[in-house]
């Protein structure tokens, strides 16, 4: 998720970090009430300075305690919220990742040193590894520096896990908490996938909350590396009812072969359970890390208009397989009665644009949607221009649907497979570039991102991208994470889901209402836009339109044509509650 920057100098840690070139930094943030404790793990090692212990407590009365074994203890109106040892290790056998030969499991001598009331130095001796930590306290924040030294002359650690501290929270907590078994598929099919940013980890820090009591993790200053905040069981036989967590931060970053690395990450424990003041440090590094919103966003709806019907309509007289009528974008009469219908509907109801699937028909080879979608038949290629002039006349935005992270590649003579493109190799940049630039000449500026992210990959190419697209075209991809947020807007769908008697219904929305609230809160300007996917068993007539719904979450609404929900007219007089005339929400951001 590339190299890593170096961290700012402190007092504390200067005899630690002098002469790194390159650094991890991962925050943890908690906020504690009433826990029941248990006794701290041993660990086998012996150690002359294991009774030395140091202690700060936070102006809000929650109190540390480093040991030699590393943070031992977080307690909280004399009840420990956390006990054991934290410590680092490997994390490739997690993974499937690195060949597992530098050995770092085993701790052989630790020592903990005591340097004023806010700071303390911890020393780990592993087989391979040597762990030099720093833990500086501020306030409700306690920032972790661990210096990785790799005594292995031949071999990487690949991956870097921080470990060994149990949580209980009293019962099984809520929040934004990765949380999976290492044994399951996920772990040894997908690796360092899982990492964040990932469909697993779309949000890089977490937050836990119960009745009393609420946690938040955080990388920070990390650089564009994968990290996991992982959450796992006390007790996984018991998982549903399991009050306790064991807290895992991962890093995919080496420490080299005879060389060293330095990770960082700070804690903050407050009884301050909302989650905007446990994810602070997080937003803190997620913006240090990918910066502001650098699209312009246009909150007034848009349509989604589907041109390509099926394998089953190609004939002599449709040999691209559109649908009939409007949609037959190889043919002027479709391509003006489209014109004629859809800018009629812009004109009364106040939309931005509309984004055309399909807009090739359909691809004997498969594929679909396709990553060369600036290929269009001859015919389609023809009509194009007019159907770009009109609607730039009009002032409307016309849009296509983009695969932006495969190509296509001939698997046999009649078929073709996808692969995925290296997002660090310039020269398949520029093949993906050129395809843009090619649909932005014809006078595309809105583009719907196909199978597209919510991956380190995606978030790369989509930096890449926007740097040559500028501002004004607007993007919008099918998967999201919070990276993904600042260089691309994000597309969902919504279902209706009501009773069997219509006596109830509400609307569940694919990216997760809380998980789009966290995203325009570290990205304030980014922007979300969805479609009603299908209605599920019987629907109430008093149900709240999806529009209002979309708009009342700060989501634009993406009209299917021709299924809209409530008419153009209506649309414009709800929109106009919403959203002011330059498509900006009228509540800020």
């Amino acid at each position: 998720m590339p190299g890593l920057k170096l961290t700012t100098e402190q007092a504390a840690g200067r005899s630690i970090i002098r002469g790194l070139r390159r650094t991890a930094l991962m925050v943890i943030v908690a906020s504690v009430t009433g826990f029941s404790g248990y006794a701290p793990a041993a660990d086998a090692a012996d150690s002359s300075a294991a009774a030395k212990a140091f202690t700060y407590k936070t102006p809000q009365g929650v109190t540390f305690v480093v040991t030699a074994e590393g943070l031992s203890s977080i307690r909280y109106a004399d009840r420990e919220l956390a006990t054991g040892a934290w410590r680092a290790g490997s994390g490739e056998d997690w993974f499937r990742y690195g060949n597992g030969r530098v050995a770092a499991d085993k701790i052989t001598e630790k020592s903990l040193e005591i340097l004023d009331g806010n700071r303390a130095r911890v020393r780990h001796v592993m087989q391979d590894i040597t762990a030099d930590y720093s833990y500086v306290f501020d306030g409700e924040d306690v920032t972790v520096t661990a210096r990785l030294e790799n005594a292995n002359p031949a071999e990487e650690m690949a991956v870097a896990r921080f470990y060994g501290l149990k949580f209980d929270f009293g019962r099984p907590p809520a929040g934004v908490m990765c949380t999976q078994h290492i044994s399951y598929f996920q772990f040894p099919g997908h690796g360092i996938a899982m990492c964040h940013p990932s469909g697993f980890s779309n949000i890089g820090g977490s937050y836990a909350v119960n009745e009393a009591v609420g946690i938040g993790v955080s990388p920070s200053r990390t650089g564009l590396v994968r990290t996991l905040i992982l959450w796992d069981h006390g007790d996984w036989a018991h998982q549903e009812t399991d009050p306790c967590r064991n807290l895992n931060y991962f890093v995919v970053a080496p420490t080299p072969a005879a060389g060293a690395r330095t990770y960082e990450m700070k804690l903050r424990v407050s009884p301050d359970r909302d989650w905007k003041h446990l994810l602070a440090p997080y937003k803190e590094h997620f913006q240090g890390t990918f910066g502001p919103v650098q699209y312009k966003a246009d909150n007034r709806w848009a349509a989604s208009f589907y041109a390509n019907k099926s394998m089953q309509a190609v004939s002599e007289k449709n040999p691209y397989g559109f649908h009939d009528g409007m949609a037959r974008l190889d043919l002027p009469e479709g391509v003006q009665a489209l014109c004629e219908f859809m800018l009629k509907q812009f004109r009364e109801g106040g939309g931005q644009g509309m984004i055309l699937w399909g807009q090739g028909g359909e691809e004997p080879r498969g594929g679909m949607y396709r990553p060369d979608f600036d290929i269009l038949p001859p015919e389609v290629e023809a009509q194009w221009p007019a159907l770009a002039r009109q609607f730039k006349e009009a002032g409307v935005r016309l849009g296509v649907t983009a695969r932006p992270r495969h190509m296509a590649v001939r698997v046999s003579w009649k078929s073709d497979g996808i692969i995925d493109i290296n997002a660090d190799d310039e020269g398949h940049r520029q093949v993906l570039w050129n395809r843009f630039k090619n649909m932005i000449a014809r006078g595309c500026t809105l583009f719907y991102l196909d199978s597209f992210g919510d991956s380190l990959e995606d978030v790369k190419l989509m930096q890449f991208l926007r740097r040559q697209m500028g501002p004004d075209i607007r993007t919008f991809a099918e998967h999201q994470c919070d990276a993904i947020m600042p260089f691309s807007g994000g597309y969902s769908e919504t279902e209706l889901n009501g009773d069997a008697e219509g006596k109830t219904g509400s609307y569940a929305f694919w990216s997760g209402l809380r998980n789009w609230e966290i995203y325009r809160w570290l990205a304030p300007g980014s922007q979300m836009v969805s479609r009603l996917f299908r209605t599920n068993s019987k629907a109430p007539e008093n149900v709240e339109p999806a529009e209002r719904f979309w708009f009342r979450n700060h989501i634009t609404p993406l009209v299917v044509y021709g299924r809209p929900t409530v008419s153009v007219a209506e649309l414009k007089a709800m929109q106009a509650e919403y959203v002011d005339d330059q498509g900006q929400w009228k509540d800020g951001p």
